[in-house]
Protein backbone atom coordinates (compact mmCIF):
# COMPACT_ATOMS: atom_id res chain seq x y z
CA UNK A 1 0.00 0.00 0.00
CA UNK A 2 0.83 3.61 -0.96
CA UNK A 3 1.75 6.41 1.36
CA UNK A 4 -1.02 9.41 1.24
CA UNK A 5 0.51 12.33 -0.07
CA UNK A 6 -1.55 15.62 0.02
CA UNK A 7 -2.94 15.54 -3.42
CA UNK A 8 -6.31 14.54 -4.63
CA UNK A 9 -7.18 10.74 -4.32
CA UNK A 10 -8.05 9.34 -7.50
CA UNK A 11 -11.00 6.94 -6.64
CA UNK A 12 -13.21 4.74 -8.83
CA UNK A 13 -16.58 3.71 -8.24
CA UNK A 14 -18.19 0.48 -10.06
CA UNK A 15 -21.62 -0.77 -10.13
CA UNK A 16 -23.67 -3.31 -12.69
CA UNK A 17 -26.35 -1.41 -13.22
CA UNK A 18 -26.11 2.56 -12.83
CA UNK A 19 -27.80 5.60 -14.56
CA UNK A 20 -30.67 6.02 -15.65
CA UNK A 21 -31.67 3.03 -13.60
CA UNK A 22 -32.39 4.45 -9.91
CA UNK A 23 -32.57 2.77 -6.80
CA UNK A 24 -31.07 3.49 -3.65
CA UNK A 25 -27.73 1.58 -4.28
CA UNK A 26 -27.92 3.83 -7.39
CA UNK A 27 -28.51 6.89 -5.56
CA UNK A 28 -25.74 6.19 -2.75
CA UNK A 29 -23.38 5.76 -5.23
CA UNK A 30 -24.29 8.83 -7.60
CA UNK A 31 -24.43 10.92 -4.30
CA UNK A 32 -20.84 9.73 -3.20
CA UNK A 33 -19.20 10.76 -6.21
CA UNK A 34 -21.27 13.92 -6.23
CA UNK A 35 -19.65 15.51 -3.50
CA UNK A 36 -16.40 13.18 -3.80
CA UNK A 37 -15.52 15.07 -6.91
CA UNK A 38 -15.77 18.79 -5.17
CA UNK A 39 -12.45 17.72 -3.32
CA UNK A 40 -10.70 14.52 -4.83
CA UNK A 41 -10.31 12.77 -8.71
CA UNK A 42 -13.23 10.47 -8.56
CA UNK A 43 -15.13 8.82 -11.92
CA UNK A 44 -17.20 5.65 -11.99
CA UNK A 45 -17.77 2.50 -14.44
CA UNK A 46 -21.44 1.36 -15.63
CA UNK A 47 -22.68 -0.17 -18.17
CA UNK A 48 -23.85 1.67 -20.99
CA UNK A 49 -27.32 2.77 -21.56
CA UNK A 50 -29.26 4.48 -24.44
CA UNK A 51 -30.66 6.88 -22.20
CA UNK A 52 -27.43 7.83 -20.11
CA UNK A 53 -27.44 11.71 -19.43
CA UNK A 54 -24.01 11.81 -18.50
CA UNK A 55 -22.81 15.23 -19.97
CA UNK A 56 -25.16 16.40 -17.17
CA UNK A 57 -23.26 14.60 -14.32
CA UNK A 58 -20.40 16.58 -12.65
CA UNK A 59 -18.00 13.45 -12.72
CA UNK A 60 -17.11 11.15 -15.33
CA UNK A 61 -18.67 7.90 -16.49
CA UNK A 62 -16.70 5.22 -18.63
CA UNK A 63 -19.55 2.52 -19.80
CA UNK A 64 -19.11 -0.57 -20.91
CA UNK A 65 -20.91 -3.30 -22.86
CA UNK A 66 -24.56 -3.76 -21.55
CA UNK A 67 -27.75 -6.20 -21.95
CA UNK A 68 -31.22 -5.81 -20.34
CA UNK A 69 -31.34 -7.67 -17.27
CA UNK A 70 -35.44 -8.79 -17.09
CA UNK A 71 -35.18 -9.50 -13.53
CA UNK A 72 -35.03 -5.79 -12.39
CA UNK A 73 -35.45 -4.36 -16.59
CA UNK A 74 -32.61 -2.62 -16.10
CA UNK A 75 -28.99 -2.76 -18.29
CA UNK A 76 -26.60 -4.97 -16.68
CA UNK A 77 -22.62 -4.57 -17.54
CA UNK A 78 -20.21 -6.76 -19.22
CA UNK A 79 -16.87 -5.37 -18.67
CA UNK A 80 -14.73 -8.15 -19.93
CA UNK A 81 -16.40 -8.30 -23.75
CA UNK A 82 -15.47 -4.64 -24.19
CA UNK A 83 -11.81 -3.70 -25.02
CA UNK A 84 -12.28 -0.23 -25.42
CA UNK A 85 -13.56 -0.22 -22.14
CA UNK A 86 -10.65 -2.26 -20.38
CA UNK A 87 -8.07 -0.40 -22.35
CA UNK A 88 -9.28 3.14 -21.30
CA UNK A 89 -9.94 2.03 -17.95
CA UNK A 90 -6.20 0.42 -17.38
CA UNK A 91 -4.55 3.97 -18.51
CA UNK A 92 -6.37 5.45 -15.77
CA UNK A 93 -4.34 6.69 -12.66
CA UNK A 94 -6.06 5.38 -9.83
CA UNK A 95 -5.73 5.00 -5.61
CA UNK A 96 -8.82 3.07 -4.60
CA UNK A 97 -11.32 1.32 -6.17
CA UNK A 98 -15.31 1.06 -3.98
CA UNK A 99 -17.87 -1.29 -5.63
CA UNK A 100 -21.41 -1.50 -4.93
CA UNK A 101 -22.66 -4.75 -6.26
CA UNK A 102 -20.78 -7.90 -6.19
CA UNK A 103 -21.40 -9.29 -10.03
CA UNK A 104 -19.49 -8.86 -13.20
CA UNK A 105 -18.50 -5.51 -12.06
CA UNK A 106 -17.00 -6.99 -9.31
CA UNK A 107 -15.30 -10.06 -11.18
CA UNK A 108 -13.64 -7.03 -13.65
CA UNK A 109 -12.77 -4.77 -10.74
CA UNK A 110 -11.29 -7.27 -8.12
CA UNK A 111 -8.72 -8.35 -11.42
CA UNK A 112 -8.00 -4.98 -11.98
CA UNK A 113 -7.56 -3.78 -8.47
CA UNK A 114 -4.81 -6.90 -8.70
CA UNK A 115 -3.13 -5.42 -11.50
CA UNK A 116 -2.73 -2.29 -10.23
CA UNK A 117 -1.72 -3.55 -6.85
CA UNK A 118 -4.31 -1.19 -4.96
CA UNK A 119 -6.78 -1.75 -2.66
CA UNK A 120 -10.56 -2.58 -3.35
CA UNK A 121 -13.20 -1.95 -1.12
CA UNK A 122 -16.92 -2.30 -0.90
CA UNK A 123 -20.56 -1.51 0.61
CA UNK A 124 -22.63 -4.16 1.55
CA UNK A 125 -25.94 -3.03 0.19
CA UNK A 126 -28.18 -5.54 -0.70
CA UNK A 127 -29.60 -8.72 1.06
CA UNK A 128 -29.60 -11.18 -1.54
CA UNK A 129 -30.75 -13.81 0.51
CA UNK A 130 -34.34 -13.23 -0.59
CA UNK A 131 -34.22 -12.41 -3.69
CA UNK A 132 -32.04 -15.95 -4.62
CA UNK A 133 -34.66 -17.94 -2.99
CA UNK A 134 -37.35 -16.31 -4.92
CA UNK A 135 -35.76 -17.03 -8.25
CA UNK A 136 -34.11 -20.12 -7.40
CA UNK A 137 -36.62 -21.71 -5.48
CA UNK A 138 -34.37 -24.82 -3.84
CA UNK A 139 -33.33 -23.51 -0.66
CA UNK A 140 -29.86 -25.13 -0.64
CA UNK A 141 -28.48 -23.89 -4.01
CA UNK A 142 -30.08 -20.31 -3.08
CA UNK A 143 -27.90 -20.74 0.10
CA UNK A 144 -24.88 -21.50 -2.29
CA UNK A 145 -25.12 -18.72 -4.60
CA UNK A 146 -25.20 -16.39 -1.16
CA UNK A 147 -21.95 -17.96 -0.08
CA UNK A 148 -20.30 -17.46 -3.69
CA UNK A 149 -20.88 -13.63 -3.39
CA UNK A 150 -19.88 -13.80 0.43
CA UNK A 151 -16.73 -14.74 -1.28
CA UNK A 152 -16.71 -12.52 -3.42
CA UNK A 153 -16.56 -9.95 -0.85
CA UNK A 154 -14.08 -11.81 0.90
CA UNK A 155 -11.93 -10.60 -1.74
CA UNK A 156 -12.31 -6.88 -0.66
CA UNK A 157 -9.43 -5.70 1.49
CA UNK A 158 -12.54 -4.09 3.42
CA UNK A 159 -16.05 -3.82 3.50
CA UNK A 160 -18.21 -0.96 4.86
CA UNK A 161 -21.97 -1.44 6.03
CA UNK A 162 -24.42 1.03 7.39
CA UNK A 163 -25.09 -0.70 10.52
CA UNK A 164 -24.39 -3.43 13.33
CA UNK A 165 -27.44 -5.45 11.90
CA UNK A 166 -26.26 -5.30 8.42
CA UNK A 167 -23.01 -6.22 9.60
CA UNK A 168 -24.04 -9.37 10.93
CA UNK A 169 -26.20 -9.76 7.41
CA UNK A 170 -22.45 -9.65 5.67
CA UNK A 171 -21.06 -12.39 8.23
CA UNK A 172 -24.08 -14.71 7.39
CA UNK A 173 -23.29 -14.56 3.74
CA UNK A 174 -19.68 -16.01 4.77
CA UNK A 175 -17.79 -12.79 4.56
CA UNK A 176 -14.57 -13.05 7.31
CA UNK A 177 -12.52 -9.77 6.30
CA UNK A 178 -12.46 -6.12 8.24
CA UNK A 179 -16.16 -4.27 8.29
CA UNK A 180 -16.15 -0.43 9.18
CA UNK A 181 -19.65 1.36 9.88
CA UNK A 182 -20.69 3.92 7.62
CA UNK A 183 -23.95 5.76 7.82
CA UNK A 184 -25.76 6.66 4.90
CA UNK A 185 -27.45 10.54 4.18
CA UNK A 186 -29.22 12.68 1.84
CA UNK A 187 -28.10 15.56 0.11
CA UNK A 188 -31.84 17.55 0.66
CA UNK A 189 -31.25 20.36 3.29
CA UNK A 190 -33.38 21.08 6.34
CA UNK A 191 -36.04 24.02 5.87
CA UNK A 192 -37.16 25.92 8.42
CA UNK A 193 -40.64 26.80 6.52
CA UNK A 194 -42.23 23.17 6.65
CA UNK A 195 -45.55 24.63 6.52
CA UNK A 196 -44.92 26.37 2.67
CA UNK A 197 -44.01 24.05 1.51
CA UNK A 198 -47.05 21.94 2.20
CA UNK A 199 -49.16 24.88 0.99
CA UNK A 200 -46.92 24.49 -2.23
CA UNK A 201 -47.89 20.98 -2.18
CA UNK A 202 -51.52 21.43 -2.06
CA UNK A 203 -51.46 23.62 -5.01
CA UNK A 204 -49.11 21.06 -7.26
CA UNK A 205 -50.88 18.06 -6.13
CA UNK A 206 -54.24 19.71 -5.63
CA UNK A 207 -55.06 18.44 -1.76
CA UNK A 208 -57.47 19.89 0.40
CA UNK A 209 -55.71 21.02 3.24
CA UNK A 210 -56.89 18.46 6.13
CA UNK A 211 -56.61 15.51 3.74
CA UNK A 212 -54.50 12.68 4.87
CA UNK A 213 -51.56 11.81 2.61
CA UNK A 214 -49.43 8.94 2.86
CA UNK A 215 -46.10 8.18 0.82
CA UNK A 216 -44.33 5.80 -0.69
CA UNK A 217 -40.92 6.32 -2.90
CA UNK A 218 -38.50 4.38 -4.72
CA UNK A 219 -38.41 1.76 -7.04
CA UNK A 220 -41.77 0.04 -7.73
CA UNK A 221 -40.96 -3.97 -7.61
CA UNK A 222 -41.85 -6.91 -5.35
CA UNK A 223 -39.01 -6.63 -2.63
CA UNK A 224 -40.37 -3.37 -1.62
CA UNK A 225 -43.44 -4.36 -0.66
CA UNK A 226 -46.14 -1.74 -1.98
CA UNK A 227 -48.66 -4.31 -2.15
CA UNK A 228 -48.53 -5.00 1.54
CA UNK A 229 -49.34 -0.85 1.73
CA UNK A 230 -52.03 -1.08 -0.58
CA UNK A 231 -53.87 -4.27 1.25
CA UNK A 232 -53.21 -2.16 4.57
CA UNK A 233 -54.61 0.77 3.04
CA UNK A 234 -58.01 -1.16 2.39
CA UNK A 235 -58.29 -1.95 6.04
CA UNK A 236 -57.79 1.01 7.33
CA UNK A 237 -60.46 2.46 4.39
CA UNK A 238 -62.88 0.52 5.78
CA UNK A 239 -62.38 1.30 9.21
CA UNK A 240 -63.84 4.53 7.92
CA UNK A 241 -60.67 6.53 7.23
CA UNK A 242 -60.66 8.71 3.97
CA UNK A 243 -57.07 9.24 2.62
CA UNK A 244 -54.59 9.61 -0.22
CA UNK A 245 -51.44 7.28 -1.46
CA UNK A 246 -48.98 8.56 -3.41
CA UNK A 247 -46.63 6.26 -5.31
CA UNK A 248 -43.69 7.89 -6.39
CA UNK A 249 -41.38 5.91 -9.00
CA UNK A 250 -41.87 3.20 -11.48
CA UNK A 251 -40.65 -0.39 -11.58
CA UNK A 252 -41.45 -3.70 -12.84
CA UNK A 253 -44.49 -4.00 -10.45
CA UNK A 254 -46.59 -0.92 -11.48
CA UNK A 255 -49.34 -2.71 -13.69
CA UNK A 256 -49.70 -5.62 -11.43
CA UNK A 257 -50.18 -2.90 -8.59
CA UNK A 258 -52.27 -0.96 -10.32
CA UNK A 259 -54.85 -3.85 -11.11
CA UNK A 260 -54.41 -4.80 -7.32
CA UNK A 261 -56.02 -1.14 -6.77
CA UNK A 262 -58.77 -1.35 -9.44
CA UNK A 263 -59.74 -4.69 -7.75
CA UNK A 264 -59.92 -2.71 -4.09
CA UNK A 265 -61.57 -0.05 -5.11
CA UNK A 266 -58.94 2.30 -4.29
CA UNK A 267 -58.34 4.23 -7.47
CA UNK A 268 -59.67 7.63 -5.56
CA UNK A 269 -57.13 6.96 -2.78
CA UNK A 270 -53.80 6.05 -4.66
CA UNK A 271 -51.90 8.18 -7.00
CA UNK A 272 -48.92 6.55 -9.15
CA UNK A 273 -46.84 9.56 -9.94
CA UNK A 274 -44.05 7.87 -12.20
CA UNK A 275 -40.68 9.99 -11.72
CA UNK A 276 -40.80 13.06 -9.98
CA UNK A 277 -38.92 15.77 -10.49
CA UNK A 278 -36.23 16.09 -7.78
CA UNK A 279 -37.28 19.58 -6.91
CA UNK A 280 -40.64 18.60 -6.30
CA UNK A 281 -39.74 15.90 -3.11
CA UNK A 282 -39.64 18.52 -0.90
CA UNK A 283 -42.97 19.03 -1.04
CA UNK A 284 -44.54 15.86 -1.41
CA UNK A 285 -42.44 14.89 1.47
CA UNK A 286 -43.22 17.75 3.10
CA UNK A 287 -46.91 17.29 2.99
CA UNK A 288 -47.16 13.67 3.30
CA UNK A 289 -48.39 12.65 7.08
CA UNK A 290 -46.84 9.54 7.01
CA UNK A 291 -43.93 7.69 5.33
CA UNK A 292 -44.90 3.96 4.78
CA UNK A 293 -42.25 1.88 4.03
CA UNK A 294 -42.47 -1.91 4.97
CA UNK A 295 -39.42 -3.53 3.44
CA UNK A 296 -37.97 -6.82 4.82
CA UNK A 297 -35.08 -6.03 1.90
CA UNK A 298 -33.67 -2.70 2.13
CA UNK A 299 -30.20 -2.66 4.32
CA UNK A 300 -31.12 1.10 5.40
CA UNK A 301 -33.77 2.97 2.91
CA UNK A 302 -32.27 6.51 2.02
CA UNK A 303 -36.12 6.99 1.99
CA UNK A 304 -36.41 6.91 5.22
CA UNK A 305 -33.64 9.87 5.57
CA UNK A 306 -35.46 11.81 3.25
CA UNK A 307 -38.50 11.98 4.62
CA UNK A 308 -37.14 12.45 7.83
CA UNK A 309 -35.41 15.66 6.79
CA UNK A 310 -38.91 17.37 6.38
CA UNK A 311 -40.51 15.92 9.69
CA UNK A 312 -42.49 12.97 8.25
CA UNK A 313 -42.04 10.75 10.20
CA UNK A 314 -42.34 6.69 8.57
CA UNK A 315 -43.99 3.56 10.03
CA UNK A 316 -41.77 0.34 9.56
CA UNK A 317 -41.56 -3.37 10.26
CA UNK A 318 -40.16 -3.96 13.49
CA UNK A 319 -36.56 -5.84 13.39
CA UNK A 320 -36.07 -4.63 10.01
CA UNK A 321 -33.02 -3.07 8.92
CA UNK A 322 -35.35 -0.07 6.99
CA UNK A 323 -36.04 0.61 10.60
CA UNK A 324 -32.90 0.73 11.91
CA UNK A 325 -32.57 3.97 14.05
CA UNK A 326 -36.66 4.40 14.63
CA UNK A 327 -38.05 3.87 18.17
CA UNK A 328 -41.59 3.52 18.06
CA UNK A 329 -43.73 6.49 19.01
CA UNK A 330 -40.96 8.46 19.27
CA UNK A 331 -39.15 9.03 16.12
CA UNK A 332 -41.14 6.77 13.66
CA UNK A 333 -43.68 4.25 14.38
CA UNK A 334 -42.52 0.16 13.98
CA UNK A 335 -45.51 -2.68 13.36
CA UNK A 336 -45.75 -6.29 13.36
CA UNK A 337 -44.95 -7.79 10.11
CA UNK A 338 -48.92 -8.48 9.55
CA UNK A 339 -51.36 -6.40 7.71
CA UNK A 340 -53.57 -6.35 10.39
CA UNK A 341 -51.07 -4.74 13.10
CA UNK A 342 -49.36 -2.32 10.28
CA UNK A 343 -53.18 -1.29 9.04
CA UNK A 344 -54.18 -0.52 13.29
CA UNK A 345 -50.17 1.41 13.50
CA UNK A 346 -51.62 3.74 10.30
CA UNK A 347 -54.69 4.28 12.07
CA UNK A 348 -52.99 4.84 15.99
CA UNK A 349 -50.50 7.44 13.92
CA UNK A 350 -53.01 9.49 12.26
CA UNK A 351 -55.54 9.43 15.09
CA UNK A 352 -53.58 11.86 17.01
CA UNK A 353 -52.64 15.06 14.95
CA UNK A 354 -50.60 16.85 17.29
CA UNK A 355 -48.38 13.13 18.57
CA UNK A 356 -47.82 12.52 15.02
CA UNK A 357 -46.52 15.84 14.33
CA UNK A 358 -44.53 15.64 17.73
CA UNK A 359 -42.97 12.60 16.33
CA UNK A 360 -41.97 14.21 12.64
CA UNK A 361 -39.91 16.71 14.61
CA UNK A 362 -38.33 14.39 16.11
CA UNK A 363 -37.32 12.18 13.45
CA UNK A 364 -35.96 15.02 11.57
CA UNK A 365 -33.58 16.00 14.75
CA UNK A 366 -32.32 12.28 14.86
CA UNK A 367 -32.54 10.72 11.39
CA UNK A 368 -31.41 13.43 9.40
CA UNK A 369 -27.70 13.63 7.83
CA UNK A 370 -26.36 14.88 4.87
CA UNK A 371 -24.23 13.35 2.11
CA UNK A 372 -21.12 15.59 2.64
CA UNK A 373 -20.82 14.72 6.03
CA UNK A 374 -21.15 10.86 4.98
CA UNK A 375 -18.28 11.34 2.22
CA UNK A 376 -16.35 12.96 4.55
CA UNK A 377 -16.59 10.08 6.66
CA UNK A 378 -15.56 7.94 3.65
CA UNK A 379 -13.19 10.06 2.60
CA UNK A 380 -11.16 9.60 5.76
CA UNK A 381 -11.48 6.35 5.25
CA UNK A 382 -9.88 5.64 2.15
CA UNK A 383 -6.67 7.54 2.79
CA UNK A 384 -6.31 4.66 6.05
CA UNK A 385 -6.92 2.13 4.00
CA UNK A 386 -4.61 3.22 1.06
CA UNK A 387 -1.88 3.77 3.56
CA UNK A 388 -2.11 0.90 5.52
CA UNK A 389 1.42 -1.07 5.06
CA UNK A 390 -0.53 -4.97 5.17
CA UNK A 391 -4.18 -5.86 4.63
CA UNK A 392 -6.12 -7.11 7.91
CA UNK A 393 -6.40 -10.25 9.04
CA UNK A 394 -9.38 -12.38 8.13
CA UNK A 395 -11.39 -13.40 11.33
CA UNK A 396 -11.96 -16.86 12.39
CA UNK A 397 -15.35 -17.49 13.49
CA UNK A 398 -15.58 -19.69 17.19
CA UNK A 399 -17.91 -22.34 16.99
CA UNK A 400 -20.07 -20.39 18.93
CA UNK A 401 -20.68 -18.05 16.39
CA UNK A 402 -21.44 -20.11 13.18
CA UNK A 403 -24.36 -21.55 15.89
CA UNK A 404 -25.30 -18.15 15.44
CA UNK A 405 -24.91 -17.52 11.99
CA UNK A 406 -27.33 -20.59 11.47
CA UNK A 407 -29.63 -19.72 13.73
CA UNK A 408 -29.64 -15.71 12.17
CA UNK A 409 -30.45 -17.09 8.66
CA UNK A 410 -32.53 -20.17 9.96
CA UNK A 411 -34.39 -16.68 11.23
CA UNK A 412 -34.10 -14.88 8.32
CA UNK A 413 -35.27 -17.15 5.95
CA UNK A 414 -38.74 -17.73 8.23
CA UNK A 415 -39.12 -14.36 8.03
CA UNK A 416 -39.02 -14.14 4.29
CA UNK A 417 -41.76 -17.51 4.18
CA UNK A 418 -44.06 -15.69 6.70
CA UNK A 419 -44.06 -12.68 4.87
CA UNK A 420 -45.23 -14.16 1.46
CA UNK A 421 -47.90 -16.30 3.51
CA UNK A 422 -49.36 -13.19 4.99
CA UNK A 423 -49.76 -11.52 1.21
CA UNK A 424 -51.58 -15.20 0.34
CA UNK A 425 -53.78 -15.11 3.40
CA UNK A 426 -55.11 -12.28 2.31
Amino acid sequence: MKEVVNEKLKVCMAMDAYLPYVDGVVNCMDHYLTEMVKKEDAFALAPKHKNAFDEKLPYEVLRCKSFCFPVIKAMYGFPNLDKKFKKAVKEKDIDIIHLHSPFNMANYAIKLAKKKNIPIVATFHSNFRPILRDIIKIPFIAEWCVKYIGRKYNKMDEVFCVSEGVAKQARSFGYTGKITLLPFGTELERVSDIDGLKDNANKTFNLAGDEIVFLFVGRIMNLKRIDFIINSLKKVKEKGFNFKFFVVGKGPEEKNLKELVKRLNLEDHVIFTGFLDRELFPLIYARADLFLFPSLYDNFGLVKVESATFDTPGLFIKNSQAGLGVIDNQNGFLAEDSLEDFSNKIIFAISDKENLKRVGKTAGETLYLSWSDCTEKLIDRYKEIISRKEKPKKVKFTKEEKKEIKAYIKEENKKHKLAKKELKKD
